[in-house]
């Protein structure tokens, strides 16, 4: 059976995510140990993601555009990525982050964020063909790309780590 789908509820966890992540972001920046410059650029990336987020979101609330026929199923699905994800709670995540002294902790934070994005965008746009596919298709090469490199990063510290 369908169902209609509320995707602004989708819309409002992505810039929320976004906002989150370049908080988090440069949280971690502010700790030269962890790669200052490094978190700084992706921090940056994340809040001209939340600019676009944030901008669909007025130009299409309150018309049918964010209103998508779902299953009872992908409803059901959508309802878990949004009620379960990571960043739900960004001020519990900032508080543990802070007291961090592990680098591969707070990679495997970024990392997991990345990944997360991932999912979510890919899922945006299967929801949302036609709404902005280049924009969509630019944020996803760019969160594929930050996900490797943090893979990159904590694969090198974990590397760096058994010299020691």
């Amino acid at each position: 059976m369908s169902k209609q789908y509320d995707g602004t509820v989708f819309f409002k966890m992505m810039a929320a995510n976004e906002k989150a992540v370049a908080t988090l972001y440069r949280q971690i920046a502010g700790n030269a140990k962890l790669g200052a410059g490094f978190f700084d650029k992706l921090a940056k990336d994340e809040d001209r993601h939340f600019d676009i987020y944030t901008g669909l979101l007025k130009k299409h609330e309150g018309t049918r555009d964010l209103s998508v026929e779902v299953t009872e199923e992908q409803e059901n699905y959508l309802k878990l990525l949004v009620d379960n994800n990571m960043l739900k709670d960004a001020d519990k995540l900032l508080q543990k982050v802070a007291k961090s002294t592990d680098k591969d902790e707070v990679f495997d934070l970024a990392e997991r964020a990345e990944r997360d994005s991932v999912l979510f965008v890919e899922e945006l746009m299967s929801l949302f063909p036609g709404l902005q596919p280049a924009d969509f298709k630019v944020v996803l090469n760019e969160e594929k790309d930050h996900l490797a490199q943090v893979l990159s990063r904590r694969t090198e510290n974990k590397l760096t780590s058994l010299r020691l």
